[in-house]
């Protein structure tokens, strides 16, 4: 059994403190990317935005993460990538789509002239979900 009190405590404002330098760490389950590879769905009627922490390994010397924002309407979602970074070259592209029930947010393998098959990199995520502050309406 696990003793979170030797890795948590009350910290200031109502937050959580990591104690003694603790740190996070991710591992899978991974995703391997290929043509409109869902990355991820949540509904409408739950949440309005999302923040992504995005890791892609493609192999030993193509690495990236994308730090993106996701926001719906019942009719529109926007992507926008405020932070990334990699080994080599972009690997994947972020898109999202909404139809009047959930947000689906799609990845697709980064394809330029230059760049060579990125097909099947393996990418693992995290997400903080925002909820509505306002119920919808149709």
């Amino acid at each position: 059994m696990i003793d979170f009190n030797k890795f948590f405590t009350k910290g200031l404002g109502k937050s959580v403190l990591l104690k003694n330098n603790g740190a996070v760490s991710h591992n899978g389950p991974w995703k391997q990317v290929y043509a409109d590879t869902l990355l991820d769905r949540f509904y409408l009627g739950d949440f309005c935005s999302a923040e992504y922490t995005i890791s892609i390994d493609l192999d030993n010397n193509n690495k990236e993460i994308i730090k993106a924002l996701v926001v719906a309407s019942l009719d529109e979602a926007k992507v926008m990538v405020y932070s990334r970074v990699n080994t080599n070259r972009s690997i994947v592209d972020i898109d999202a789509t909404v139809n009047s029930s959930y947000v689906d947010v799609i990845i697709n393998p980064a394809i330029t002239a230059a760049t060579p098959d990125n097909n099947g990199a393996k990418v693992i995520y995290t997400v903080n979900y925002f909820q509505n502050q306002n119920p919808l309406t149709v």
